[in-house]
């Protein structure tokens, strides 16, 4: 018998799928929110531009494609009057504006797949506001 796959695993897999829809010819950014007990997929996002728009980087500078990232594309869909806490799987780690959005979100894990250059700051922000940040290990 086979042994099953992780929900991280699930979730981790189910993000990287999302990121194929980014359009950036850098990086391709996945975003899952689900629920704490894993039933319920809250929302998805991946980087890109506005509906109708270009998905077209700005520029190929780190922080500069111009896209909105794939945590802020999942967090204007969720539901924020969702009772329960709200894990948010991403397949590359948060920016510190996306940290800032996370915070407010009210997301209470993030877990990530690889780190982003630079992001230690944004791994602080999380963790200074009581949020388990965790890279997802296959």
């Amino acid at each position: 018998m086979s042994e099953r796959p992780s929900w991280d695993h699930i979730w981790m897999s189910f993000a990287h799928d999302i990121s194929k829809r980014s359009l950036d010819a850098k990086h391709k950014v996945g975003a899952v929110i689900v629920n704490e007990d894993n039933t319920q997929v809250l929302a998805i996002g991946y980087n890109g531009d506005q509906k109708g728009g270009p998905n077209k980087r700005d520029s190929m500078q780190v922080g500069c494609s111009g896209f909105i990232h794939a945590e802020i594309n999942a967090l204007i869909k969720c539901d924020y009057n969702y009772p329960k806490k709200k894990k948010m799987y991403l397949t590359l780690s948060p920016c510190t504006v996306c940290a800032k959005a996370i915070v407010n979100a009210g997301i209470s894990e993030v877990i990530y797949c690889s780190f982003y250059p630079n992001s230690e700051e944004s791994i602080k922000i999380l963790s200074d506001a009581g949020i388990v940040v965790r890279s997802f290990a296959a």
